[in-house]
């Protein structure tokens, strides 16, 4: 039995790698009584990703009943999961930036990074819901600007909040990226799709959301009146 040691370059993932030599070892005829067969990382990376094909959507069930028992409201429910998506995008470049692959490391990151935006999303809906519910005790015919004045007014009221956990998690993230430790790889890309993503989710919590706010309640009163 002979064993040979390989070590993928950091742009090329181990998955990638097996494709290609199997590709190429096709081509190779093997005497009678040899084989080849591979063991290590690529082996455990399809066994995990196996289990993945099961637990992501079971994640992104569970993600969407706590919204909804948050909420309790299926519009604003349906708002926040099909807005989350957005929060990734800012793990995705930060991933392409750093030349990382697709792993179990960095999809547990992301999974991480959805369920901070939801949180945040979350709060952030609840504060508009209370302006806009405080704007109609206050006023009988509802214009426009009185909207935009009630969600800028929540919005402003979630701000502070939503720095303070921005800047907190990058605080404790950030210093990871620049350790060489023992686990340090794993490590790192599990942050760095939530450094990268808290970055989008701040613009999703403080921006998308009270934007499509804004639209929802417009028609909302339209219909009304």
């Amino acid at each position: 039995v002979s064993f040979i040691y390989i070590t993928p370059k950091e742009s090329v993932s181990t998955k990638q790698y097996k494709d290609e030599a199997n590709e190429l070892l096709k081509q190779i005829e093997l005497p009678s009584g040899y084989y080849f067969e591979w063991a290590g990382q690529s082996e455990y990376l399809e066994s995990a990703m196996a289990k993945l094909i099961y637990i992501i959507p079971i994640t992104f069930m569970i993600i969407f009943i706590l919204i909804y028992l948050a909420l309790k409201n299926m519009l604003y429910t349906l708002i926040i999961f099909f807005t989350l998506p957005f929060a990734l995008t800012g793990g995705i470049f930060y991933l392409d930036y750093l030349n990382f692959n697709i792993s179990i490391a960095v999809i547990v990151g992301f999974l991480a990074l959805l369920g901070v935006a939801a949180e945040t999303s979350i709060v952030m809906l609840v504060y508009l819901n209370e302006a806009m519910i405080e704007l109609k005790q206050t006023s009988q015919n509802i214009t426009n600007e009185e909207i935009v004045k009630a969600i800028y007014k929540g919005a402003v009221l979630r701000l502070r909040p939503k720095l303070m956990t921005l800047f907190t998690i990058l605080g404790g993230l950030i210093p990871i990226m620049y350790i060489n430790g023992v686990g340090s790889e794993v490590m790192q890309r599990i942050a760095a799709p939530m450094i990268g993503g808290m970055i989008s989710s701040t613009f999703l919590t403080l921006v998308i959301i009270p934007a499509i706010f804004y639209m929802i309640s417009i028609r909302k009163e339209t219909l009304h009146n």
